[in-house]
C-alpha cells in the first residue's frame, strides 16, 4: 500500500511525536550533535520554547542508548525550570514527571523521586491510573539507594500538596502581652491520596522571635470543626533548650524555642488551622522568616519550606471557635504575616500630686513625684527628668528622697545625660508590686518666662524579668511666668557738699586714687508690682550698678526706709523702694555726660512657710548725667505760718559747671493760684564751676491741687531758656516744677 502523504520534504505525523519515535542507534551519535549545536543556538537567541523542546528531544535520546544518568542531568534542571509550569500545562508537566521518575530511579537518585512524587500528588495534575498515592512508599522497589535521602522542596520553585500560611490576630503588639497567632495547613493532594503525616512544623522569625515547633500528635481532638473540612486546634507552647544543629561538635551552643504538639495528619482536601499564643520579648518589627514542613519516614525525609511572604501570606480568613470570619487588617498593613511590636505596655504610674498652676521665674521649685508599681512583680526603677526643648538652658536638678539627697546613678549612660540634651537622672531602687514610692525633684527656674515641658520618665524592669527594659513617661505643661516688674523714676537732687574750687585745684597725695570732678546727686524711686496669683513676701530689694562710663565713678545706698524688714504684697500692688545715686566725674576737666545702667535685685519668697528664698533681676532705665550744661534745681520746704498765712519757701539753685562766666536773667510770673514774695525779675551772674541760689515764698491761693510757679531762667549767652527740674516732693513737666497744696482740714 503506498504512503498517504509525500514524505519528501517532511516527516510522517505519527514519526513527529517525539514521544513516540524511535531512532535508528546508528543516527543517535549525529542526533546528539545535532541537538546539542541546535540547543546553542536557540539559547543565543532567546527561544525558551525551542530550547526546552530540544532538551528533552535530547534526554530522549540518551534514554533510548540508556544513558540514565546523561538524561537526568538534563530532565531535572527541565523539570525545575521548564515554562509549562507557569503556563498550567499539567498535563504536559505529568507526562514529563513520569519520565525524569522513572530514570531517577533507574539511577539510584532517591532525592529526585521524593521532590517529583510530593509535587505529582497536587490535586493540579491529571489523575494517573495504575499510580499508587501514598506518598510514604515513593521509593518501594529502588534497591541501588546508596543512603537515606533528604530532600528540600521550596515554596517558591515548585507545586505542593499542601499549603501553608501564617497570621498574627492584631496589626500591633506589645513585648510581654501574649500574642495571638494562627498557622493554616491545607491539604491540596489528589483524592484517594493516602493521608499525609507531617513529623512537626518548624516556624521561625529569625532573630526577632525564638522558633516555634509544632510536633505531631496522633488522635488529638480539634477545638471545634466546620463543615468544609477545617479543623481548629489551640495548641499550648512550652519552651525547651537543645543543642544547634548548626553547631560544630567542639563547641554546641544551646538553641531554646517554643513547643507544641496536635495531630498532623492530613487527609486529601482538609484543612487544619493551628492557634497559639506568642509572648514577644523585644520591640520591633517581627515578621515570618519561613515555615517548614518536615516529613520523616523510614525510607527518606522531606522538608517543604515556605519562606516568600507571597505563599505564607493569609488573606482570607482568620479561625476561631465559632467559625470563619473575614480577616480585619488596618490600612497600609503590609500583611498579617508581619507585626510591630511595641515596648511594654507600663503599668507603672508617676503622679504629681502637689503641682501648681503657677511657677514663677528664678524660683526654687521643688516637685514632689508619686511613683507607684501597679506591676504583677517588684519593679527596679531609676527615674529621669529633663525639659523638652530647652537644650540651651538645662537647670540643675537636686533629688531628694525621704529628706536625703538621692544617689545619681553612676553608669556610662547616666554620664551621657549630664550633657545638655538631657536632664537628671536618679535611681529610685526597687519598689515592691502595689507600693508606691516618694521623691522630690528640685530645680531652679530660668530667668525667663516660658512655657515649659517637663517629661519624668520611669525606666524600669520587673524582678522576674530582668531583660525586658520597660519606660513609663509622663508629660507635663508647666508655666513658668515673672514674679514683678518695674518702674523707675530718676529725680536730681540738690548736693549741700561745697563743689571743688575751679581756681585752687587740690590734688591727691601718691599712690591715693580718688574722683575730683564735678559730682550729682539723684533719687530713683522703683515701684514693683506683683505680677503672680498669690501674695508674695519680699525680703529685700536693692539698686545695683551694671556699668558706668565716660570716666566717673558711682556709689549707690537706699534711703531711709519703713522699719518692716519683710513686706508682703499682694497680686497688682505695689511695694515702693527709694535710692540715693552719688555721681562724680574723675577728672574735673571732663564734661562729658555719663551713661549708668542699673539692675534691681529683689530678694522674695512664697508667703508659706517653709519655702525658699529666690532673687529675681529687673532691668532698670538707663540714667544720663549731663555734667557740662548749666541747670536749675528746684526745690520746696515744709509749710511755715506767717502771719495767719501759710507760706511754702521755694528755693532755686542755678548751677553753672562750664568753664565760661554765665549770665542769667530771671523773672518769676504772677499767677491766680498763688502770691510770692521775691525778686519779680533779676540777673545772676555765675563763674566757671559755682552755684547760686534765689529763694521765693510762695502764698497759695488754692487748696487740694497742684501749683505752677513759672520761673524763667534765660542764659544772655546762649540765649537759652534752662528747664527748672523738681526735686524731692515735686514733679516736673514741660511747664516747670509743681507743688502740691493740701486741702484745708
Amino acid at each position: 500500500m503506498p504512503p498517504l502523504y509525500d514524505t519528501f520534504l517532511i516527516r510522517e505525523p505519527l514519526r513527529d511525536d517525539p514521544f513516540a519515535v524511535t531512532h535508528n542507534p546508528s543516527d543517535i551519535p549525529t542526533l546528539v550533535e545535532v541537538y546539542s549545536k541546535s540547543i546553542i543556538h536557540f539559547t543565543d537567541r532567546n527561544r525558551e520554547r525551542a530550547v526546552e523542546r530540544l532538551q528533552y528531544e535530547l534526554a530522549l535520546l540518551y534514554i533510548q542508548e540508556q544513558k540514565w544518568k546523561k538524561a537526568l542531568k538534563i530532565l531535572v534542571p527541565l523539570w525545575e525550570s521548564i515554562s509549562w509550569r507557569r503556563e498550567g500545562w499539567w498535563g504536559l508537566l505529568g507526562v514529563l514527571a513520569d519520565q525524569v521518575t522513572d530514570v531517577a530511579r533507574r539511577c539510584g537518585d532517591g532525592e529526585v523521586v521524593v521532590k517529583v512524587e510530593w509535587e505529582s500528588m497536587c490535586n493540579c495534575f491529571p489523575r494517573k491510573l495504575q499510580h499508587d498515592y501514598d506518598f510514604s512508599k515513593c521509593l518501594d522497589g529502588m534497591q541501588n539507594l546508596s543512603s537515606k535521602p533528604t530532600a528540600i522542596v521550596r515554596a517558591e520553585d515548585s507545586v505542593s500538596c499542601l499549603s501553608t500560611t501564617f497570621a498574627f490576630g492584631p496589626s500591633q503588639g506589645n513585648v510581654g502581652v501574649p500574642l495571638p497567632a494562627q498557622v493554616v495547613v491545607t491539604s491540596l493532594a489528589t483524592k484517594s491520596t493516602a493521608p499525609i503525616i507531617l513529623s512537626h512544623l518548624l516556624i521561625s522569625f529569625g532573630d526577632a522571635l525564638k522558633d516555634i515547633k509544632i510536633e505531631h500528635q496522633p488522635n488529638d481532638d480539634p477545638v471545634s470543626s466546620s463543615l468544609d473540612n477545617i479543623q481548629l486546634f489551640e495548641v499550648a507552647l512550652s519552651t525547651e533548650t537543645t543543642k544547634s544543629e548548626s553547631a560544630s561538635p567542639t563547641s554546641s551552643s544551646p538553641r531554646t524555642y517554643f513547643l507544641g504538639r496536635c495531630d498532623l495528619t492530613f487527609s486529601p482536601g482538609t484543612a487544619k488551622a493551628i492557634s497559639f499564643n506568642l509572648i514577644p520579648k523585644d520591640s520591633g518589627i517581627v515578621r515570618v522568616a519561613s515555615i517548614t514542613s518536615t516529613l520523616v519516614q523510614e525510607a527518606f525525609s522531606l522538608d517543604y519550606v515556605v519562606s516568600g511572604a507571597d505563599h505564607m501570606h493569609q488573606a482570607d480568613y482568620w479561625l476561631k471557635t465559632t467559625g470563619i470570619r473575614p480577616s480585619q487588617k488596618p490600612a497600609g498593613n503590609k500583611g498579617l504575616n508581619e507585626i510591630r511590636i511595641h515596648p511594654k505596655p507600663p503599668k507603672l504610674q508617676i503622679k504629681l500630686p502637689d503641682l501648681r498652676k503657677e511657677y514663677l521665674t528664678d524660683e526654687n521649685v521643688q516637685l514632689e513625684l508619686e511613683i507607684t508599681n501597679d506591676e504583677d512583680d517588684d519593679a527596679e526603677v531609676t527615674l529621669e527628668a529633663r525639659f523638652l526643648g530647652q537644650a540651651d538652658a538645662v537647670p540643675t536638678w537636686t533629688w531628694t528622697n525621704d529628706g536625703e539627697p538621692s544617689t545619681i546613678s553612676d553608669d556610662p549612660l547616666s554620664d551621657s545625660n549630664k550633657n545638655t540634651k538631657l536632664g537628671s537622672r536618679t535611681r529610685l531602687g526597687q519598689i515592691s508590686q502595689s507600693g508606691s514610692r516618694k521623691i522630690a525633684a528640685s530645680f531652679t527656674a530660668r530667668p525667663l518666662p516660658t512655657d515649659a515641658v517637663l517629661e519624668v520618665k520611669a525606666l524600669y524592669h520587673l524582678l522576674g524579668e530582668p531583660d525586658t527594659p520597660i519606660s513609663k513617661v509622663l508629660i507635663h505643661e508647666i508655666v513658668f511666668d515673672r514674679p514683678f516688674e518695674a518702674n523707675y523714676h530718676f529725680q536730681p537732687c540738690v548736693d549741700t557738699r561745697p563743689w571743688p574750687s575751679y581756681f585752687h585745684f587740690e590734688g591727691t597725695k601718691d599712690g591715693e586714687e580718688s574722683a575730683l570732678g564735678l559730682r550729682q546727686l539723684w533719687h530713683s524711686n522703683a515701684k514693683v508690682a506683683c505680677l503672680a496669683s498669690e501674695p508674695l513676701l519680699i525680703e529685700h530689694v536693692g539698686l545695683e550698678m551694671v556699668d558706668i562710663h565716660d570716666g566717673a565713678v558711682c556709689h549707690i545706698s537706699s534711703m531711709p526706709a519703713p522699719p518692716i524688714p519683710e513686706a508682703v504684697i499682694s497680686p497688682n500692688a505695689f511695694h515702693e523702694s527709694r535710692f540715693e545715686i552719688d555721681a562724680q566725674k574723675l577728672d574735673l576737666d571732663d564734661r562729658r555726660s555719663t551713661a549708668i545702667e542699673f539692675q534691681l535685685q529683689v530678694r522674695w519668697r512664697r508667703n508659706q512657710p517653709g519655702s525658699r528664698s529666690a532673687n529675681t533681676t529687673l532691668n532698670a532705665t538707663e540714667l544720663i548725667i549731663p555734667f557740662g550744661e548749666p541747670r536749675v534745681l528746684a526745690g520746696a520746704g515744709p509749710v511755715q505760718d506767717q502771719d495767719g498765712s501759710n507760706s511754702i519757701p521755694l528755693t532755686y539753685t542755678i548751677e553753672n559747671p562750664s568753664t565760661h562766666v554765665l549770665n542769667f536773667e530771671i523773672s518769676m510770673d504772677t499767677s491766680d493760684d498763688f502770691a510770692f514774695s521775691g525778686p519779680k525779675t533779676t540777673t545772676l551772674n555765675l563763674a566757671p564751676v559755682s552755684r547760686k541760689s534765689v529763694r521765693y515764698n510762695i502764698v497759695p491761693l488754692v487748696r487740694g491741687k497742684w501749683i505752677i510757679p513759672q520761673l524763667k531762667v534765660l542764659d544772655t549767652h546762649f540765649r537759652q531758656v534752662l528747664k527748672v527740674n523738681g526735686t524731692d516732693g515735686m514733679k516736673s513737666d514741660r511747664r516747670g516744677a509743681r507743688i502740691w497744696v493740701d486741702a484745708e482740714e
